[in-house]
């Protein structure tokens, strides 16, 4: 018996099967490769689908601060359009690629609804809806000032849904003097007035959110109304200040107590007309100043300073000897307006970021409300500042 050729035969049998294993667990090998990789393929793939949706959910609230920026419908929302009032819960703006898109399930706009406004989007690339409508207030039909809520849905054509919203807080110059601390008014020479000098729309005198507006010295209030005490007027003053500081074109930092005399031609040079007269400022450019003080320290100005446009101050400040200033001034602290010298803003003044701090205002003292003058505000932000920004995830999206 040849063994030898039985032991060949028997190994070239064991080789076939291991190489058929072999062939098996490579096919499997393959297969699974090629598995993993299609499936790969299909989370790139959805995911490049939910950043579209994503993008264009984005775009949409890009596109609403933008057209406020820019005033394209700003009657709407600032309450001179009627339909806008704060008895309008149901009420509903609609930014959206086309009518059809916001008349969509998760939409629901009714061009047949009085209290549904439809605005059309100049996207093209991109397709979204944007739904705006009031914030509930606690114990009102709304909130107070205008909080607005903004809903945006961005859609992609493959069939993904992105939801983004933000809450977005009105920002502006309420009437010559607001402040979130009680209020001292002092002297028969000082004067505060929320008549438009500029001959726009009037405001109020003071605006408190607290209870107290302490008068001696018969002073001159007016407005409409001339004071307002317990407003519910929450303005966000310390993020007005910090998203102004950005574009300061003369920025300052102390970390103390700091007095400047006669401070500065740079600011610009409004022209004094006389006492309890509206200062004008004929020509030159409005200045965004700002004074980082650090929050608690306290800037002086006197010996007759001046400026055009913002003067921002993160702390306190102190205003006698001359003072005048075409614009607004916001500061997060306490003002003391107090002291000999005409001082004189034509414009508006917010201030007291905390409750315990005062705003004493005394001397020689005009406050006098302008529209014009208090608009640069709203040209150098947008008039509304996201006070929250979040992604809603909804079933099925």
């Amino acid at each position: 018996m040849d063994l030898r050729g039985t032991h060949v035969r028997r190994d070239q049998g064991a080789v076939l099967v291991l190489a058929l294993l072999l062939l098996i667990v490579a096919t499997l090998v393959g297969v699974s490769s090629l598995s993993t990789t299609n499936f790969e393929i299909l989370i790139s793939g959805n995911s490049r689908v939910s950043q579209k949706a994503f993008f264009a959910a984005e775009a949409g609230i890009n596109e609403f601060l933008g057209r406020f920026r820019n005033d394209a419908v700003d009657k709407i929302l600032d309450g001179s359009d009627p339909s806008d009032t704060t008895s309008f819960q149901n009420w509903r703006l609609f930014l959206a690629t086309n009518p059809g898109r916001a008349s969509g399930k998760e939409a629901g706009y009714r061009s047949s609804d009085p209290n549904h406004h439809f605005v059309q989007s100049v996207q093209t690339q991109m397709d979204f809806c944007v739904i705006v409508q009031h914030k509930p207030g606690t114990g009102t039909p709304v909130a107070v000032p205008p909080m607005y809520v903004a809903t945006s849905h961005g859609y992609t054509e493959e069939g993904g849904h992105r939801i983004v919203e933000v809450e977005v807080v009105n920002v502006h110059a309420p009437g010559a003097l607001y402040s979130k601390a009680p209020v001292r008014i002092h002297g028969a020479s000082t004067i505060i007035s929320g008549m438009d000098v500029c001959g726009g729309m009037n405001r109020p005198g003071i605006i408190t959110t607290t209870n107290t507006i302490e008068e001696m010295g018969n002073p001159g209030i007016s407005g409409m109304p001339p004071s307002i005490v317990n407003s519910s007027l929450d303005l966000p003053l310390e993020k007005m200040v910090e998203s102004l500081s950005a574009y300061a074109n003369y920025p300052y930092t102390y970390n103390s107590n700091q007095t400047l005399s006669g401070y500065s031609d740079d600011w610009g040079i409004p022209v004094y007309n006389g006492a309890g007269q509206p200062l004008t400022y004929p020509e030159g450019p409005m200045n965004i100043v700002y004074f980082n003080m650090g929050g608690n320290k306290t800037l002086k100005l006197t010996g007759g300073s001046h400026g055009a446009g913002i003067l921002l101050v993160n702390g306190n400040l102190e205003i006698n000897g001359g003072f005048t200033w075409y614009g607004v001034i916001i500061v997060t602290g306490a003002i003391d307006y107090t002291g000999g010298g005409e001082k004189n803003v034509t414009g508006a003044i917010l201030a007291g970021e905390t409750t315990i701090v005062e705003v004493d205002v005394g001397g020689n003292a005009n406050i006098l409300y302008c529209g014009r003058a208090a608009g640069f505000l709203k040209s150098k932000m947008p008039p509304f500042i996201r006070a929250q920004w979040r992604e809603v995830f909804a079933a099925g999206s």
